[in-house]
């Protein structure tokens, strides 16, 4: 191809790009719902895994409403500043 540039080339290759990324994205959409039809989760397996979240995200709120706020640990632990020497 002389006489086209570098530039006219790269120009046309994005839309390529985009196709193959459609498609590739619905092949992952296949695969997943191919495997989740073969390899089905139980509920009670699902049951379990809810449990233990929302577990973990209640003992993450406690932990959030025990901490005291961001400014009255700051003024606690502020030290006085040192005077100015002559600087």
């Amino acid at each position: 191809m002389l006489g086209r540039s570098q530039v006219a080339r790269c120009l046309t290759m994005p839309n390529q790009n985009t196709d193959a990324e459609a498609a590739l994205q619905k092949l992952g959409q296949r695969i997943r719902a191919g495997w989740a039809k073969q390899h089905p989760v139980p509920d009670q397996s699902l049951a379990t895994v809810r449990t233990t979240v929302r577990e973990e995200w209640e003992q993450e709120q406690q932990a959030k409403a025990k901490q005291p706020a961001p400014d009255a640990t700051k003024e606690k632990g502020r030290e006085p500043e040192e005077p100015d020497l002559g600087r």
